[in-house]
């Protein structure tokens, strides 16, 4: 396991009291025994890894959800972050617009994934991003519904949470407020009906849309738009099929429905392309930006639009830190790095060799299926493979191992499929370990 640079290691003048205090303080302050995801407790990150306060080292294969695309801590981008706090302390950019801001809704312009989108709005997250392109589809077409997908995450908001139907669990309590949401079922061809191919699980669930959800819930002039991920990540990496994808964009010209992409996950790379949208051809008319922007550094989202829907609809949006500065500066040069440094290609190739070693965990008793695009995989773990019931307890066993062996995947609680989302940056060799690290605590089960 790579050792990481001397200025990464814990340092020596700081005594084990002090660690311990903090492993003691942990438990009384946040969450309970059932519900922690990891004993770690980190006392500095770098690169593809991060070092407990033991000195201990972790190979990091969550980019901590996603959002540290270009590694822990990564040097360009926290100097331009540093320069910018320097600079401009804090401005709200609704009432005092700066450069940053400026520069980059350029820099998201160069790299948006079709000319339709030529409009910014600035959020704090990406579960704000979310929340701003529906607010944008429903009050600039004057419609009250926003059509989603069964299985989809958008945010743990209110409004997302609504929007999103993750899981049943997360909408406890939350069941009675509807919130002008229709859901229709993401094609997720692994748990497709028997008998279906994965192309005509898409056509029929764009025959839903058509016949239950236009025909019996709603009028098609009622509903403002569609959102989709285009890889629903949360869900344990589901990846429709592109005719689906294709006949959903087709579906919205139709019916005058804004086209609203979700990119908070699946964007900046993370499947092997800029935007996960490029790998399916359609043209959203919203777009909806978090996570990876700024480089894991500052908290900022973006809404993506063409002049329809953000160019002339007075929207009530947004957020008081929405648009930081210094969290603009982060993102324009993160976008730099990404195409400058060819990042979405380098995850395109190592997704590709991950997924090929990791297709040969499938003969394994517990492991119903293995997929992914770029560096967006997934191992769903089943009790049995005829029935493919969900076997989330032994979700939680691999979590652990890993964690125990110097190596985090990405799990969270309660689910039965273990992530693997690292940094794009991570060295081959420092994947490859931590692939080792799953596949042991597969086969010990």
């Amino acid at each position: 396991m790579p050792a990481g640079p001397s200025s990464h290691r814990r340092k020596k003048s700081v005594g084990t009291d002090y660690w311990a205090r903090y492993q003691q303080l942990f438990p009384r302050y946040f969450w309970s025994e059932e519900t922690r995801l990891a004993s770690v407790i980190v006392a500095d990150a770098k690169g593809s890894t991060v070092r407990d306060t033991s000195g201990k080292s972790y190979i990091d294969l969550t980019s901590q959800w996603a959002t540290n695309n270009l590694g822990n801590v990564p040097p360009e981008v926290l100097g331009v972050t540093v320069e910018a706090l320097r600079r401009y302390g804090f401005l709200t950019y609704f009432m005092t617009p700066h450069i940053p801001m400026i520069e980059l809704a350029e820099r998201l312009i160069e790299n948006r994934p079709s000319p339709n989108l030529s409009r910014v709005f600035l959020e704090l997250s990406g579960t704000g991003a979310a929340e701003g392109a529906v607010k944008h589809a429903v009050e600039a077409s004057h419609r009250p519904l926003i059509l989603s997908f069964l299985g989809q995450y958008h945010g743990l908001s209110i409004g997302t949470n609504l929007i999103g139907s993750l899981s049943a669990h997360e909408r406890r309590y939350w069941e009675a407020w509807g919130g002008g949401a229709l859901h229709a079922p993401y094609p997720f061809p692994y748990r497709r009906p028997r008998g279906m191919s994965p192309e005509e699980y898409g056509d029929w669930v764009l025959e839903y849309i058509e016949e239950q959800v236009v025909g019996r819930q709603a009028e098609a002039d009622r509903i403002a738009g569609v959102i989709l991920e285009p890889v629903a990540c949360e869900a344990g990496i589901w990846i429709p099929p592109a005719k689906f994808v294709r006949g959903l964009a087709k579906l919205c010209e139709a019916h005058d429905w804004f086209f609203i992409d979700d990119e908070v996950e699946t964007g900046l790379g993370r499947t092997g392309k800029m935007w996960g949208i490029e790998h399916f051809g359609v043209a959203p008319d919203l777009m909806a930006i978090g996570k990876g922007i700024s480089g894991g550094l500052m908290p900022i989202g973006a809404v993506m639009g063409t002049e329809e829907v953000m160019g002339e609809a007075i929207v009530a949006a947004g957020t008081t830190f929405a648009g930081h500065p210094a969290a603009c500066a982060a993102a324009t040069k993160t976008l730099e790095i990404l195409r400058r440094d060819k990042i979405p290609e380098r995850s395109a190739r190592l997704g590709a060799a991950a997924l090929k070693r990791m297709k040969e965990w499938e003969r394994l008793p517990n492991v119903g299926e293995v997929r992914g695009l770029g560096l967006c995989l997934a191992v769903e773990l089943v009790r049995d493979k005829r029935s493919r019931k969900a076997f989330s307890e032994l979700g939680r066993r691999i979590f652990f191992d890993c964690v125990e062996h110097g190596t985090i995947p990405l799990w969270n609680y309660g689910d039965h499929v273990v992530r693997i989302e690292p940094p794009l940056t991570i060295e081959p060799e420092t994947l490859d370990a931590g692939l080792d690290a799953v596949e042991s605590a597969l086969r010990r089960g």
